[in-house]
C-alpha cells in the first residue's frame, strides 16, 4: 500500500467511528465547528509549520495540494466533531478532556512520523505547543459560538 493512502484510511476510520457514535442530528449541528476548528485550523497550522520548516508531509502523492495532504483536514474535521460531541460542559472535566486529547494527538503525530509520511523538528515539544494552541483555541471558540447561538435561539423563542 502506498504511504499516501494512510490519510484516506484514517479519514475512513474516523468517519465510521463518527457514524457509529454520534447521532445524525448532532453530526449536522457540529459539522460547522468541525470544518472551522478541524479542517481550516489544520490547513492554517500546517501552512505555518511548513513555512517555518517545523513540520510537514513527506509524500502525499496525488492526494495533496500545495504541500497539504487533502485527507488530513477531512480527518481532523471529523475528529473535532467527535471531540465537541463528547466535550464535557463543566470545569475541570473539560480541561482534563482537552489535555487527554492533546496527548493522544501527540501520540498520533508520532505514529505518522514513524510511518514515514510526516516529519517534525521535534517529536514532543513542537506537537505539544501546536496542539495546545489549537485545542485551546478550538475549545474556547466552540464554547463562545455555542453560547452565542444558544442565546440567540432563546431570544427568538
Amino acid at each position: 500500500m502506498p504511504k499516501y493512502l494512510i490519510y484516506p484510511l484514517y479519514a475512513a476510520v474516523f468517519a465510521v467511528i463518527l457514524l457509529v457514535c454520534v447521532p445524525r442530528k448532532d453530526i449536522q449541528r457540529l459539522s460547522i465547528y468541525g470544518i472551522i476548528f478541524g479542517g481550516v485550523f489544520e490547513v492554517i497550522l500546517h501552512m505555518l509549520g511548513k513555512l517555518a520548516g517545523l513540520y510537514g508531509w513527506y509524500d502525499h502523492g496525488p492526494l495533496g495540494y500545495k504541500g497539504i495532504q487533502i485527507f488530513s483536514p477531512v480527518s481532523w474535521g471529523i475528529f473535532f466533531i467527535l471531540y465537541f460531541y463528547f466535550l464535557p460542559k463543566y470545569k475541570p472535566l473539560n480541561y482534563i478532556y482537552m489535555v487527554v486529547a492533546i496527548m493522544f494527538s501527540i501520540i498520533y503525530t508520532n505514529l505518522v512520523i514513524s510511518l514515514g509520511v510526516f516529519y517534525c523538528y521535534d517529536r514532543f515539544f513542537v506537537p505539544l505547543i501546536a496542539f495546545t494552541i489549537w485545542f485551546s483555541a478550538a475549545t474556547w471558540g466552540y464554547y463562545r459560538l455555542n453560547n452565542f447561538i444558544d442565546k440567540k435561539e432563546k431570544s427568538n423563542s
